[in-house]
C-alpha cells in the first residue's frame, strides 16, 4: 500500500501530512550564511504525545512556531474543514492512531459516547460516585441525558437545599 502525502493546510510548501498520520517537512531553499541560498532537505518530524495520548508536532513558518495536533492536520488535509460544532474523533479510541481511515468529524456528544464505548472514559468505568458511594441498582438513578446519578448524594443535596430555604424564610 502506498502512503499518500498532501500539503498541511496553512503550511503549504513547508510541510506535508500522510494518510497514515505521519508529518514531514518539504525540501526547500533557505538563506544560508552570507545570504547565499542553500538546500534544506525535508525530513520526517518527531511526534510527541500529550498526557492523554494525542500526538503533536511543532511546525514553523516565517519564524513563528506552533504546536499542532496531528489528527487535525490529517483530517484537514484529506477530508477538509469539519462542519461547525464538530471535532475530530478516533474510530478505534486510540488517540495515537492518526490514519485517515480511523478519523472522522463528529459532535462533542458523539465523541464522549465513543469514550464510553471504547472504555476510555474514567467516570463510565468507575464503580463509585465522586463521594465514594457504591453504584448499585438501589443507589443509582439515570439522568435525562443518560448519565448516572447517585441517589444518596442527590438526597443529601436536596436536604441542604431545604435547609437553606428554611433559613432564608426565617
Amino acid at each position: 500500500m502506498n502512503e499518500r502525502w498532501l500539503p498541511v493546510v496553512g503550511y503549504e510548501g513547508y510541510y506535508e501530512v500522510s494518510d497514515l498520520g505521519r508529518v514531514r517537512s518539504v525540501d526547500r531553499c533557505i538563506s544560508g550564511p552570507g545570504g547565499y541560498p542553500r538546500r534544506q532537505p525535508g525530513r520526517l518530524l518527531t511526534q510527541k504525545p500529550l498526557p492523554f495520548g494525542h500526538m503533536t508536532v511543532n511546525l514553523w513558518k516565517l519564524g513563528v512556531g506552533r504546536t499542532l495536533l496531528v489528527h487535525r492536520l490529517v483530517l484537514l488535509a484529506f477530508v477538509g474543514e469539519g462542519p461547525d460544532g464538530t471535532e475530530c474523533c478516533h474510530n478505534d479510541g486510540d488517540p495515537a492512531n492518526n490514519s485517515v481511515s480511523n478519523l472522522r468529524w463528529d459532535t462533542r456528544s458523539e465523541n464522549l459516547r465513543d469514550r464510553v464505548r471504547h472504555g476510555t472514559d474514567p467516570w463510565a468505568s468507575s464503580s463509585t460516585c465522586r463521594n465514594g458511594h457504591l453504584y448499585t441498582d438501589a443507589t443509582t438513578a439515570r439522568s435525562k441525558q443518560g448519565g448516572r446519578i447517585c441517589r444518596v448524594c442527590r438526597a443529601a443535596s436536596y436536604r441542604r437545599f431545604q435547609e437553606r430555604r428554611k433559613a432564608a424564610l426565617a
